[in-house]
């Protein structure tokens, strides 16, 4: 700006909200967290690449980006906000590191194409409805830890894997 470089520390709230050119995303590594509703309604976006540096994802910041198809959560993060992923209905394949210790209510609702997901030992405590309406979801595997699987709204007919992690 005005000749000025600028370092980029987090994304805010509402940041990129219903950008529907966005297809792909390389987030800086300067960045450290992704603030809620960063990228909510982002229905074009297919990719995102978010650096080690990040150590937060947001509540909401990726829900409704519909043709988001995987994403890899860096080492990095310790919490997964609420409704972060929610309905994003393209999402095959998600992986979950073991610096994970929080996953939020209505995560990954709605993300109707997981169809299997690992929970590490790391996560202490998953959010109500955190899986509802994930309907092609096969298999979970869940720490022994976690004793509310009754609310987590994983469809009736997934395969529940007890892991003592």
């Amino acid at each position: 700006i005005g000749g000025e470089e600028y370092k980029v520390s987090s994304i805010g709230e509402d940041a990129f909200w219903g950008c529907d050119s966005l297809t792909s995303i390389n987030i800086p590594s300067s960045v450290t967290s992704i603030g809620e509703d960063a990228f909510r309604c982002c229905e074009n976006l297919t990719s995102i690449n978010i650096p080690s540096s990040v150590t937060s994802i947001g509540e909401s910041a990726f829900e409704h980006c519909e043709n988001l198809t995987s994403i890899n959560i860096p080492s990095s993060v310790t919490s997964i906000g609420d409704e972060s992923f929610r309905c994003c209905e393209n999402l095959t394949s998600i992986t979950i590191p073991s610096s994970v210790t929080s996953i939020g209510e209505w995560a990954f609702n709605g993300c109707s194409s997981l169809t299997s997901i690992t929970i590490p030992g790391s996560v202490t405590s998953i959010g109500e409805s955190a899986f509802s309406e994930c309907d092609n979801l096969t298999s979970i595997t869940i720490p022994t830890h976690i004793t509310n699987i009754d609310k987590l709204g994983v469809p009736e007919e997934t395969r529940i894997i007890r892991e003592n992690v």
